[in-house]
């Protein structure tokens, strides 16, 4: 353990054997930001002990890898070949599952100077698809270990479907009629409301023929059930599949669907809002229907209102063109004469 007490110090080791690979921050839960150079993030991944540093590494590796995509290079194979050893690791199953998510839209996101969600999505989603390819046996294999239909609630059962579920993502990215069928089967025969949302979200976004099936099935079921049905316009919200826009302004006219339930706004046009690859498409149809609906909703609940508005928080970081896209609907809506004085300010703030 280093006692840090100076602004500056350094620290040196001598009589070592060979160079030695850095696991800094361990058990340490202060909120510290390291800086490190040449950071061997393959090898912490595989051998690292300590169940933070070997996320952090599987985390910032996937970052290093997705964004030198981003900049026209190839998949790096040291990555992937550092994916596989986790497969193979024999860990606590909910564990497993988080190591083995790439790193999110949102964290690749708040890391560019300037925003521009076409080449994260178009980067993530072919190393998803290689990850697919390259796996695609084992991970069936763990997906078959460790499926089960029931709705058990003991930390095993809860395990075993987060890292199946995990498994089934990964194996989204390729969008095979394979795949497809087990989404399919997994929604008809589990009792589990989670393995259903799970595969109801996969083939929505990469089955729409299978979505249709299963979609209809899960409305007639819960159309009574508001709570549930939150999560039906959810997924649909969230799709990211082409015309998911289209889609979500047709759903607001849908017998379950009310502009008065704070929760069912927040469940369709707020995840809508925070569906980074349609919300911010170039064309801007995006920012138009969602100020549209900040205009109309801040009538009835000025806090709902407000709350849509948020989702343009972003503007400062954006690209020329989605900025200037943004600017157009945001001095739209501060425009309107009957604004609320929540969402006035909120609009106002994001303009400054």
């Amino acid at each position: 353990m280093l006692i840090i007490s100076q602004e500056r110090e350094t620290f040196i080791y001598e009589s070592l054997d060979a160079k030695p690979v850095l696991s800094i921050n361990r058990d340490f839960s202060a909120p510290i930001i390291v800086e490190q150079v040449d950071v061997d993030f393959a090898f912490l991944m595989k051998h690292d002990t300590n169940s933070f540093i070997k996320y952090e590494a599987a985390q910032a590796f996937g970052v290093e890898t997705i964004e030198a995509m981003m900049q026209g290079e190839e998949i790096n194979p040291a990555f992937i070949d550092s994916f596989g050893h986790l497969l193979r690791l024999d860990l606590d199953l909910s564990y497993k599952a988080l190591l083995l998510e790439l790193p999110s839209v949102s964290t690749l996101m708040q890391r560019q100077e300037e925003v521009d969600f076409e080449p994260i999505y178009e980067a993530k989603e072919k190393l998803s698809k290689q990850l697919a390819t390259v796996f695609k046996e084992e991970l069936l294999v763990l997906y078959k270990e460790h499926h089960q239909t029931d709705a058990s609630l003991d930390s095993l059962s809860m395990g075993k479907r987060r890292l199946k579920n995990r498994v089934l993502y990964i194996l989204s990215g390729n969008e095979t009629q394979e795949l497809a069928e087990i989404a399919q089967k997994q929604y008809g025969e589990s009792q589990s409301m989670s393995d259903r949302v799970v595969a109801l979200d996969i083939l929505e976004s990469f089955h729409p023929a299978f979505a249709q099936v299963a979609l209809a099935d899960f409305y007639d079921k819960y159309k009574d059930e508001t709570l549930v049905m939150n999560k039906y316009f959810s997924i649909l919200a969230a799709s990211k599949r082409e015309g998911t826009l289209d889609r979500v302004q047709a759903l607001q006219n849908d017998a379950v669907y009310d502009e008065k339930v704070p929760n069912l706004v927040r469940s369709l046009i707020g995840v809508f809002a925070r569906n980074y690859k349609h919300f911010h498409s170039k064309d801007g149809h995006g920012y138009s229907f969602v100020a549209d609906k900040i205009i109309e909703i801040d009538k009835i609940n000025a806090q709902m209102a407000s709350g849509l508005a948020g989702a343009f928080k972003i503007y400062t970081h954006m690209n020329k063109r989605n900025k200037e896209l943004m600017k157009h609907e945001l001095e739209r809506i501060i425009s309107t004469d009957t604004l609320s004085k929540n969402s006035f300010e909120i609009i106002s703030k994001i303009l400054k």
